[in-house]
């Protein structure tokens, strides 16, 4: 379930894949903090420490652990192919998922 940092806690213990802008990686290269498509700053702890570099967008795929990603895998992209992407109007399709009821998107 695609979800953003204000949805990421109602997820407790379940699937998710959130998007956002990479802020920092823990010196340990097993935390990220990734900013979400809705501005919250979240955590994302990895499998193992990161064997590269990592900034831009990253989408994350992983279990929900309250305002916490376990990450399963992440997808980075290169600068070129996130210039022009509109991060709010992502946001607002990631809310819309959420909002409607029936919504074959959403696992609930």
């Amino acid at each position: 379930m695609r979800v953003n940092g204000a949805l990421l806690s109602q997820h407790s213990g379940r699937p998710v894949v959130i998007l956002g802008t990479v802020q920092q990686v823990d010196p340990s290269g097993m935390m990220v903090s990734l900013k979400a498509s809705d501005d919250q700053v979240i955590q994302v702890k990895l499998q193992q420490p990161l064997q590269e570099n990592l900034e831009g967008v990253m989408e994350v795929h992983g279990m929900s652990q309250g305002r916490q990603v376990l990450c399963q895998s992440y997808v980075t992209f290169p600068q070129e192919s996130y210039a022009n992407f509109d991060m709010g109007s992502y946001d607002e399709a990631v809310k819309l998922i959420h909002s409607v009821s029936g919504n074959p998107w959403k696992s609930d």
